[in-house]
């Protein structure tokens, strides 16, 4: 029933977005967000599962505020650097921005996949930081980043398959189908590193490392800022966002790995 109601619903606003077209678009996603949050909130009410809504304790406030106060920082930087693609994509031509464009939806597409990876470990892992199970958390981290590797290889592929064979399914634009085919081994290289990323944002939010995080995005993304005043493509433009996920992932690796050898270290010294 729900869904019914809601699949009609999303058939009008799609008429509405293509009749006022862009900016019936951004409305139109903008409305079928809100309804299908509103049914799947009345349907969690319905089996119970939603909680009493009530305004949040100093307490509670003070504990949220540790941990959102710093991932929005990290999220807000994250966001500027995208900014700064896209601001400099703009000045590579129609045809080019509009490339960078179809290779970005499809970027954001194929990361949506290492989501569970982060998920995965931030529900595993903070049980056994907490009990200070070290060797137990290790493995883990290394099982996700295992099962990473194969994901971001597979998704990576699927993603540059579908820039280079599939550009012609979003664009009938043969110069924007160009830029995309171009842009493919980047995509591949840019999908892969940031479902590496994903998986270790997963690892180093469970851990509360929210300090080296921060630091690392702020250094990368100067990095990357400057690496874009003398990109000329758009497949230089991906290049510094692998570069800079590339670059936050190892550094993120060798913390992991140097924060269990040093506890283990200190173990052994106290035993």
């Amino acid at each position: 029933k729900y869904c019914q109601i809601d699949s009609t619903s999303l058939i009008k606003l799609y008429r509405f977005a293509l009749f006022f077209k862009g900016g019936g678009a951004a409305a139109a996603t903008t409305c079928a967000t809100l309804i299908s949050s509103f049914w799947m909130v009345k349907a969690l009410r319905k089996k119970k599962l939603l909680p009493a809504l009530r305004i949040p304790k100093k307490s509670e406030l003070a504990s949220l505020g540790e941990f959102t106060g710093p991932l929005l920082a990290i999220t807000l930087t994250r966001m500027a650097g995208f900014l700064n693609m896209q601001r400099k994509a703009m000045t590579l031509g129609v045809t080019a921005l509009a490339g960078y464009q179809l290779c970005m939806n499809l970027l954001i597409f194929f990361i949506l996949f290492g989501e569970p990876l982060s998920q995965l470990g931030q529900t595993k892992l903070p049980g056994l930081i907490e009990d200070g199970n070290v060797k137990e958390a290790m493995a883990t981290l290394k099982s996700i980043l295992l099962l990473s590797v194969f994901a971001a290889v597979g998704v990576g592929a699927a993603a540059c398959l579908t820039s280079f064979f599939g550009p012609g399914l979003f664009s009938l634009d043969p110069g924007v189908q160009a830029v995309a085919r171009g842009a493919a081994p980047m995509l591949f290289l840019a999908v892969s590193l940031t479902i590496l990323g994903i998986a270790i944002d997963g690892a180093m939010m469970a851990s509360r490392d929210f300090g080296f995080m921060l630091g690392t995005g702020i250094v990368s993304f100067f990095v990357q800022a400057n690496l874009l005043k003398y990109c000329g493509s758009v497949q230089a433009i991906l290049g510094t966002f692998a570069v800079r996920l590339g670059s936050y992932t190892v550094f993120s690796v060798i913390r992991a790995f140097a924060t269990n050898l040093r506890i283990r270290k200190t173990a052994k010294q106290t035993s």
